[in-house]
C-alpha cells in the first residue's frame, strides 16, 4: 500500500476546498447524502493516488479521467469529447475513520478510493490508523514486506511485537485484501512483464502495483 500525498496544495478543486474549509470553520455535521462535489472529490482522489486502489494498487481509473485539464476554474468537469465518461473506473468511496464518517462524510482527509469490489468483501472492517497512507510517518516498509517467489504480502519480520505483527496480518488479510487470489495473480503477471522488458531492453511504463515492483526490481 504505497504512500499517498493527499496534502492541501494537491486540491484542484479550490470550490469544493472553500466548501469544507467553511463547512469546518463553522463545525457543520455533513452526512452521506448527495453532494455537489461528488466528481472534484472523486477525481482529485484518483489523482493523488494514480488512478490506482489505495489498498491493492490495483489500476482502477483511466488517465484521462484525472488529467490536469479536466479542471476549470476550481470545478472538475470532464470534457464533453472526452473518449471515458465520468463513470468509467471501478472505485468507490472509501472512509478510513468510521466515526468521522458520521460527522464530516466529505472530509478531504479522511476519503480515498478502493476497488469496488475490495470495498464489498471487506464490508465494514477498517484500517488501523497507524497505516492511513496519507500520514506524514506512514512508510509501506516500515510495516510490510513482500515475498517475490509467492508474490504474497506479509507483515515487516522486523516488527518484534507479535500483537502488531498479527494486527498487520489481519489487515492485510481482511481489510486490505493484498493477497486476494486475483489481486495476487494480476500482480505476480505484472511485475513479470516488467521484469521481462526490462531483461529485453524494451521501454515500458509503471502505472499499477508501485510497492511491490519497487521492492522486487
Amino acid at each position: 500500500m504505497q504512500k499517498i500525498d493527499k496534502t492541501a496544495d494537491k486540491i484542484l478543486s479550490t470550490k469544493y476546498k472553500s466548501w469544507l474549509d467553511k463547512l469546518i470553520e463553522e463545525n457543520t455535521i455533513h452526512d452521506g447524502r448527495y453532494c455537489y462535489y461528488y466528481d472534484d472529490i472523486v477525481m482529485n482522489l484518483f489523482k493523488c493516488q494514480s488512478g490506482v486502489c489505495t489498498y491493492t494498487e490495483m489500476y482502477i481509473c483511466p488517465t484521462e479521467l484525472y488529467a490536469n485539464g479536466n479542471w476549470t476554474k476550481g470545478r472538475y468537469k470532464i470534457p464533453d469529447n472526452a473518449e471515458y465518461k465520468r463513470i468509467d473506473h471501478l472505485g468507490e468511496l472509501e472512509h478510513l475513520d468510521a466515526e468521522d464518517k458520521k460527522l464530516h462524510y466529505w472530509n478531504w482527509d479522511n476519503l480515498f478510493m478502493i476497488h469496488a469490489k475490495i470495498n464489498s468483501i471487506k464490508s465494514d472492517a477498517v484500517l488501523v490508523p497507524y497505516l492511513k497512507p496519507d500520514l506524514e510517518d506512514y512508510f509501506p516498509e516500515k510495516y510490510f514486506d513482500y515475498d517475490d517467489e509467492t508474490h504474497r504480502f506479509i507483515p515487516n519480520t522486523d516488527i518484534e511485537d507479535p500483537i502488531i505483527t498479527k494486527e498487520i496480518q489481519n489487515m492485510i488479510d481482511k481489510v486490505l485484501y493484498l493477497n486476494h487470489g486475483v489481486v495476487r495473480n494480476e500482480r505476480r503477471d505484472y511485475i513479470n512483464v516488467i521484469r521481462d522488458k526490462r531483461e529485453r531492453g524494451e521501454p515500458y511504463v509503471i502505472d499499477r502495483f508501485f510497492t511491490s515492483i519497487k521492492w522486487t526490481l
